[in-house]
């Protein structure tokens, strides 16, 4: 199954956000699954000035080339999806099934061009990035804040606004409208009926298109696959494949998800910290305390139900301290559930300041200093203090049992 890259970069997200890493490797169970970084982000070369359907199209004829790939799955989204079409009309022969979610043939119709040359104004903007936040705005509309900016860091790490603005031109000037009947590969189209990036109709327009396409509505406003009810844009995929989808291989695997949530301890941080909060859960980890880390979650599932169980099935809480935190919906509401379940709260400070917003839920708790900086110099200390804390708490419930 190869994914062409819809959204300039897919290798960093992956290993960073773990929504996007488990909706890949759902399909990874099943299939050889490969990506790549757009050319010109991520971690490809950045030095690129021509973007075009051809110049799309022929890195991807260049991958499967490569990997002398003789039949493909294709799995487009957004952009990727008028580049997939252009590959199946090109080479009937090795694509054996074409999947295409929340793309379109020709998008660029849909939209005044007064709108094209103000996004694509505001997108150069190089000093607050408002450009970016407005696009993660329109693809993920019921994300807090903090979700917000870890898609805006995700763009600012994986690509420039010039280079943005140059694939939003590419995007609004792609069209694969005549070469949509020429595909022959069984095709299943999805959509989601509120999606703010494409609209609905393109997508509906698209499976009129393509000869037998099947097509899909969902409900939500979530332009990402792997965002909202993504189990049931996986279900819907893996069955058109032909791919096992066994309730009970589902409930067994809630099952191991749910055991997966007991650890020694839940790290929270808001996404500016996310180095530092990493720093500290693979030193813990190689000092045998078990923390949890968001990777151990699994895709299509509620994510912050998920959370809230996992803070409930772990022995301690450790709270990140900064600025970024202390504003941070997503930690305050992850701190709330510590507190009202009695967890221990271990406040790390690696910022100098005393938290205002989550005063009240730390009030009980003694702070430990991650400072002066470096971090790493104080991770000894702080792994000795866990021990303490998770040890007292076994201890206690040994007597209870008693």
């Amino acid at each position: 199954m190869v994914m062409p890259p819809g959204y300039f970069a897919v290798i960093n997200p992956y290993k960073t956000v773990p929504e996007i890493r488990n909706f890949f490797d759902s399909f990874a169970r099943y299939h050889t699954v490969v990506m790549y970084d757009m050319h010109g982000a991520g971690l490809s070369d950045r030095k690129r000035t021509y973007f075009s359907l051809e110049s799309e199209l022929s890195d991807l004829e260049a991958v499967v080339n490569y990997l002398k790939l003789d039949k493909v799955i294709l799995n487009g989204s957004l952009i990727a999806g008028p580049v997939s079409i252009a590959y199946a009309a090109k080479f009937p022969d090795r694509v054996t099934q074409l999947i295409l979610y929340g793309t379109y043939a020709h998008y660029g119709k849909y939209l005044s061009e007064e709108f094209k040359a103000s996004i694509i104004s505001l997108i150069r903007q190089r000093k607050n990035w408002i450009g970016e936040r407005t696009i993660a705005s329109l693809t993920n509309p019921r994300a807090n804040v903090n979700e917000l900016e870890l898609f805006v860091g995700i763009q600012q790490e994986n690509t420039t606004p010039e280079f943005h603005a140059r694939w939003l031109e590419m995007f609004f000037t792609l069209d694969a409208t005549q070469l949509c009947p020429l595909v022959k590969s069984p095709t299943l189209v999805i959509h989601r009926k509120g999606d703010r990036v494409i609209v609905f109709k393109a997508g509906l327009e698209l499976a009129s298109l393509i000869p037998n396409a099947r097509f899909v509505p969902l409900e939500g406003e979530t332009h990402y696959p792997f965002l909202g009810d993504a189990e049931t844009v996986l279900r819907i995929s893996l069955q058109f494949l032909g791919d096992p989808v066994d309730d009970k291989q589902t409930s067994s695997a809630a099952q191991l998800l749910t055991n997966k949530l007991c650890h020694d301890v839940f790290i929270s941080f808001a996404y500016p910290d996310k180095d530092a909060a990493a720093k500290i859960y693979a030193y813990l980890k190689s000092n045998n305390i078990s923390p949890f880390w968001c990777e151990d979650l699994a895709a299509g599932q509620d994510y912050p139900k998920l959370l809230g169980e996992a803070i409930r099935a772990s022995k301690s809480f450790l709270l990140v301290v900064s600025d970024s935190s202390d504003n941070s919906d997503s930690v305050r509401k992850e701190t709330t559930i510590a507190h009202n379940n009695k967890k221990p709260i271990i406040p790390v400070r690696i910022k100098d300041i005393l938290p205002k917003n989550l005063e009240y839920l730390t009030a009980n708790s003694l702070f430990f200093d991650a400072l002066p900086q470096p971090l790493e110099q104080h991770l000894p200390r702080l792994t000795t203090d866990i021990k303490k804390i998770i040890g007292s708490k076994a201890e206690k419930k040994e007597k209870i049992k008693e």
